[in-house]
């Protein structure tokens, strides 16, 4: 009977091993893994096809194409803004409507002023809103001349949207024009 009873103690205290050991290795549920919908684009090839241009006063958007010497931050084309008492645009349509996730989403562009400190505009619109074009987002940030600085806007929610366009902008109210390249925009969602 001694047998047994020990027998039966030694199978509960391999049985309890195992349980514990089991609960010590469970590993932890994983979140799912989010899902990246992005759109870029650099100016390559002919910037036209794809980039539309907007001015007012003296303002000019233009590009580098196949710049010698590159002034592109990446590739060999870029955009620019000039302007000197007015203002000038470029801006992208971005088809989303076959994105399955557009709740948290950013635009970015890369400026560099040329010749000194300015507050270059990026903003992000819905053409088709109630009554035409909706400004969504928009943020404008001092940057610093002779390098190419990132500007990204807060995350805005797209859902609903099939096309929005993203548009930077420079305006300038001096008498010494300026120019301002722009380069590698990207529009991203991440659920």
């Amino acid at each position: 009977m001694v047998n047994n009873e020990r027998s039966l103690f030694r199978s509960m205290l391999v049985a309890a091993a195992a349980a514990v050991t089991a609960i010590g290795i469970a590993l932890p549920a994983q979140a799912a893994p989010a899902t990246t919908f992005s759109f870029t684009n650099s100016f390559e090839g002919n910037p036209w096809n794809d980039w539309q241009g907007l001015q007012s006063g003296d303002g000019v958007p233009g590009a580098d194409v196949n710049g010698n010497p590159v002034v592109a931050r990446t590739g060999v084309n870029n955009g620019w803004l000039r302007a000197g008492t007015g203002w000038a645009a470029e801006k992208i349509a971005v088809p989303i409507d076959s994105w399955t996730n557009r709740t948290n989403c950013t635009a970015s562009i890369w400026a560099d002023p040329v010749s000194y400190g300015a507050g270059v505009g990026l903003e992000v619109w819905d053409p088709n809103g109630a009554n035409g074009w909706v400004k969504l987002t928009s943020t404008a940030p001092g940057l610093s001349a002779g390098r190419y600085t990132q500007i990204r806007t807060a995350p805005l929610n797209l859902s609903g949207l099939s096309t929005v366009y993203v548009q930077a902008i420079y305006g300038n109210s001096r008498t010494d024009p300026q120019f301002v390249r722009i380069d590698d925009v990207e529009l991203t969602c991440v659920s």
